[in-house]
């Protein structure tokens, strides 16, 4: 791997972990229009539309022809499917500040991860840094969570998003020897497409689609979407698919 290459895929790291961290927010603004469902049955939606229009413009080209992809769908099975099951039911049962600082542990789980099934062992700086990151996660849990209650649930859901999250950083990082990043993002966000609407249309049935017009004419609802699908998936999930083609796990 070039120097180039480890400097963009740190930058595009970096960047995409920023772009799901304000997602907290506009997914509890969200929360508060629809259910779960369906907020991550239009989020995703939304973004397979814009990577499906990307592809019809040939923006970018899809090299999925004539390839198994099978493995993918268990990749998109982990993420965003049963992630995004429980982050946004650990989310609704929480608040967005200690839902963030929980998602938070997902890199330290994949780092652990990371040492038992890819063999990459951390140096003792990132040792260190991951045992500021957990202190970190404690006081600020300690420091009250004023924006709405805490529960048991929530808490074990948002520990389920974390282990579903890690998972999926393995597998990513496996299968980049044999898709691209482009690849990889958009079988992940195909499989969330259908899944979710099939699980919102079961979830709120003859209510589903008047539910969906009522929150589209809600300006927050119309904001949030938008920032959860083009940034906080599109773009952030190329970004992280393509920093770890060239990143290890650790």
């Amino acid at each position: 791997m070039s120097l180039n290459h480890k400097k963009t895929a740190l930058a595009a790291i970096f960047t995409s972990s920023v772009l799901f961290g304000f997602s907290f927010l506009f997914s509890k603004m969200a929360l508060e229009v629809v259910s779960p469902f369906a907020m991550l049955s239009m989020r995703f939606l939304t973004a397979f539309l814009c990577m499906t229009l990307l592809i019809l413009f040939r923006v970018v080209r899809l090299h999925l022809q004539g390839r198994s992809f099978l493995p993918l769908l268990f990749l998109g099975l982990l993420q965003p499917i049963l992630y995004f099951i429980f982050e946004s039911y650990g989310i609704r049962l929480t608040n967005s500040s200690f839902s963030g600082v929980i998602i938070a542990l997902c890199p330290v789980s994949a780092m652990l991860l990371g040492n038992v099934f890819l063999k990459e062992r951390p140096t003792w700086k990132q040792a260190l840094f991951m045992g500021l990151s957990l202190l970190g996660v404690i006081l600020i849990s300690m420091g009250g969570t004023g924006d709405g209650a805490v529960t048991v649930l929530g808490f074990l859901l948002l520990i389920g998003a974390v282990l579903a999250g890690s998972g999926f950083t393995l597998l990513s990082r496996k299968f980049s020897q044999n898709f691209t990043a482009f690849d990889r993002t958009y079988v992940m966000f195909a499989l969330a497409t259908v899944f979710f609407i099939t699980a919102a249309w079961i979830e709120n049935g003859s209510n589903y689609l008047p539910m969906l017009v009522r929150a589209w004419k809600t300006p927050s609802f119309a904001l949030s979407i938008a920032y959860l699908s083009v940034a906080s998936s599109v773009v952030a999930f190329l970004l992280i698919n393509y920093a770890l083609t060239y990143l290890s796990v650790t």
